[in-house]
C-alpha cells in the first residue's frame, strides 16, 4: 500500500496538494458553521486557513497549466 501511495505522489503531487487543501478547507469551513450553529466555543486560526486557500489555488492553477514545478 505504502508503494502505491508512493507512486500516486510522484505521478500526481498537484493532485494531491489540492485535494488534501480543499480537505482542510471545508472542514474548517464545517467546523466554523457547526460552532456558529451550537454555541460551541472554537479557536479560529485565519492563517492557517489563508494558508490552505493560498496552497488551493497555487495547486489548482498547476493542474490547469500543466506545470510541474513553481
Amino acid at each position: 500500500m505504502g508503494e502505491q501511495f508512493g507512486n500516486l505522489v510522484r505521478q500526481y503531487p498537484w493532485h494531491v496538494v489540492c485535494l488534501v487543501s480543499l480537505l482542510f478547507i471545508v472542514g474548517q469551513g464545517l467546523l466554523i458553521f457547526l460552532a456558529k450553529k451550537n454555541n460551541w466555543s472554537l479557536r479560529v486560526r485565519p492563517i492557517q486557513i489563508l494558508m490552505f486557500v493560498v496552497l488551493f489555488i497555487c495547486s489548482l492553477y498547476m493542474i490547469i497549466t500543466g506545470q510541474s514545478t513553481m
